[in-house]
């Protein structure tokens, strides 16, 4: 095995230069040294030498016809085909104008058919650049300004027009792509071959086209005919492009650790003056004896061989850097810009989805309002503004019920307008249940016109059917359920009389009916007309209380009912004078007492409460809880301060069970509890005021 030396391979990222800035081919380059798969660094003196070309670069020549038609394009290809004469040459069909720019980097002379409109003629013209463009068209179009700058014109409606147009371009062909003489300057071909190779991987977007350029430049570059390029896939080098004369096996897959791949592992170019002095290393194909590895990014490697040893020089290799180094960039650049493309696909994508969910939720909201223009009961729409609901509008029932005129609530707070004021646990529930995005249904009693009315209130979100949007506001319905309230209240006061009935069956009437029977029998047995007095007495007490059940199952007795504890004080609060006072409720029992006394000792425990909480001042802080206890109900007043504010305002079971209300003058109140049986009691000290009523019997 003969080792590689300096003077074989080089890296021509290391090239020296002189004081001047000017390659100097004699001072050491420092250098890649490959030996066996491994490279170190080292020196060579000997690196820049001469260019041995092995052929000729030939360019057959392109012609790229333009007509308006795809037969037009086709049969005036294969005219100029047959008749042209470069064995080699091509004409391209086809009918896009914006072909032209894309085809004239390769393209030695363009032929526009002139069944096109000016506007797309001048638009070839200006997209040829400096490549000759011949028009073909007929005698009317002579006269046109698009003829007079063009190259060349020739008449398409003569017998040999085709001659004609092959002659024109034959001329047009010979004077602009005519080869620089062998004495010309060489640097000026180069550069020509450079700027037109970088312009056309320039303007490329597609990969492989890109490739395929950059391969074809680097034939125009060097001149030399076996260049092919290779790119890295799934650990293997795969060729993508190259020139036509690279035979077969040379375009075969390698692994990335063959010696071939050295450039792309190392990300380094290199260049080796004769490969048949390794046996170790295998040309890519016969007859190969020098080449060039040039990385193109981290793609792939570009790779170009010569038939004779030491044929390129570090000026070739320099110039495959450039152009190698510029192709990556160019692939970077596409890369950003589908990147670019694809996330503003991706955000139409988003907007037409967004556009989609918009126009669903309008749908959904135009179609609540107009339910809530139309519906029957009473509807209030909300808003939501920086988070608090307020009343954007109200349909003509509830202005009809409410006694409310629409301009002077719209904009105010929604729980200030749909509840009455100072009923605190019901305006908590309505934000609550705002706020959790859902639909609800609440209880609550209003002042109407009509009195004091029952209604259940539903809070209905205007996106309900779509979790995900965020809540822009909704509609609370009141539906009047009073009625329906009436009447559980009848069907539970008649079956409390039937239970009544029951009970008074065993305690009254079946007592008398035994001592009648038992003085019955005396009298039967002694015959003492004493005994019949008795029998008599206890007929006519059975007589009474039958009279009395009669009378409660016919339900003419209605001094006594089954009520709701909470109902009655909630009632009592919305007719009585209470201020800026707030209520509060804590817990709720069905008790038997007269409806009508128990309103009115309500509202006297409320107007008593919030006259002594309040004394000479205002009553805005001032907070009543109904609650209730083991033997009845209590009404407690507070007025907690800052330091306080977090005080329970129930008081405590030890305060009630010594209340004493013989020092607050609460006769009217005695007077209704005693009407029932019930005691009372007030115990008053820092924390506030608590109005007990107890002895009271609760109804299951």
């Amino acid at each position: 095995m003969v080792p590689l030396t300096a003077a074989d391979v080089s890296v021509s990222a290391s090239r020296t230069k002189a004081d001047d800035g000017r390659p100097d081919e004699k001072r050491p380059a420092e250098t890649l040294v490959w030996n066996h798969r491994q490279y170190v660094q080292t020196t060579n003196s000997d690196s820049m030498t001469s260019k041995a070309h092995p052929t000729t670069h030939s360019h057959p020549r392109l012609i790229l016809y333009v007509a308006a038609t795809d037969t037009a394009a086709a049969e005036g290809a294969t005219a100029i085909e047959e008749l042209q004469t470069d064995p080699d040459g091509t004409v391209q069909p086809t009918t896009a104008v914006d072909d032209v720019h894309e085809w004239a980097l390769d393209a030695d002379c363009i032929v526009v058919e002139g069944d096109h409109s000016e506007e797309e003629l001048t638009t070839a013209l200006e997209a040829a650049g400096p490549v000759p463009v011949v028009v073909f068209a007929d005698e009317p179009f002579a006269s046109s300004s698009v003829a007079a700058d063009a190259d060349g014109y020739v008449r398409r409606d003569t017998a040999d027009a085709y001659v004609h147009l092959a002659d024109d371009i034959e001329r047009l062909c010979a004077t602009t792509r005519e080869p620089p003489a062998e004495d010309g300057p060489p640097d000026a071909r180069t550069a020509a071959a450079v700027f037109e190779t970088t312009a056309g991987i320039a303007s490329c977007r597609d990969r492989d086209r890109l490739f395929e350029r950059l391969v074809d430049g680097a034939v125009d570059v060097l001149e030399f005919e076996y260049c092919w390029l290779e790119t890295i896939n799934f650990g293997e080098l795969v060729p993508r492009a190259a020139a036509s004369a690279v035979p077969d096996e040379a375009l075969e897959s390698r692994s990335l650790d063959d010696p071939l791949g050295v450039a792309f592992r190392a990300r380094e170019p290199i260049r080796i003056a004769d490969l048949t002095t390794y046996d170790w290393l295998e040309p890519p194909f016969d007859g190969v004896r020098s080449l060039c590895s040039v990385p193109v990014g981290d793609v792939g490697v570009l790779h170009v061989v010569a038939e004779l040893p030491d044929a390129f020089d570090g000026g070739d290799l320099a110039l495959l850097e450039g152009l190698c180094g510029f192709a990556a960039a160019i692939l970077e650049r596409n890369w950003a810009e589908r990147g670019i493309v694809n996330e503003r696909d991706r955000l139409t994508r988003e907007r037409s989805r967004f556009h989609e969910r918009y126009s669903r939720l309008k749908d959904e909201r135009d179609a609540l309002f107009t339910l809530f223009r139309n519906v029957s009961e009473p509807t209030l729409r909300y808003d939501l503004e920086d988070g608090e609901p307020v009343v954007s509008g109200v349909n003509a029932t509830f202005e009809a019920v409410f006694s409310v005129d629409r301009e002077e609530i719209v904009g105010e707070q929604v729980v200030s307008c749909a509840l009455p004021t100072g009923l605190a646990d019901r305006a908590t529930a309505l934000t609550e249940a705002i706020q959790a995005n859902e639909q609800r249904d609440l209880e609550c009693r209003r002042v109407t016109p009509d009195g004091i009315r029952d209604f259940v209130l539903t809070v209905v979100p205007l996106d309900v059917t779509d979790s995900t949007a965020a809540n822009a506001g909704g509609l609370l319905v009141y539906e009047d359920v009073t009625q329906q309230r009436r009447q559980e209240r009848k069907l539970l006061a008649a079956t409390r009389r039937l239970e009544t009935i029951s009970e008074r069956i065993d305690d009254d009437a079946r007592s008398p009916l035994n001592t009648a029977r038992g003085y019955l029998e005396l009298a039967e047995k002694t015959g003492d007309e004493e005994h019949f007095d008795v029998v008599e007495t206890a007929h006519e007490r059975l007589s009474d209380r039958l009279q009395e059940l009669v009378d409660v199952a016919d339900g003419e007795r209605t001094d006594a009912e089954p009520v709701s504890l909470v109902e009655v004080a909630t009632r009592a609060w919305l007719t009585s004078e209470t201020g800026k006072a707030q209520l509060l409720t804590d817990g709720d029992v069905v008790l038997e007492a007269d409806r009508n006394q128990l309103y009115t000792l309500f509202e006297s425990v409320f107007r008593t409460t919030i006259e002594i909480e309040a004394a000479d001042d205002d009553a805005a802080s001032v907070t009543l809880t109904v609650g209730t206890t083991d033997d009845g109900f209590y009404v407690a007043g507070s007025r907690p301060t800052e330091a306080d504010a977090d005080r329970e305002a129930d008081p405590e079971p030890g305060r009630l069970a010594d209340a004493d209300g013989s020092a607050f003058g609460l006769e009217p109140i005695e007077r209704l509890a005693d009407a029932h049986g019930w005691d009372v009691g007030v115990a008053a000290d820092d924390d506030g005021t608590a109005i007990a009523v107890r002895g009271v019997e609760i109804l299951e």
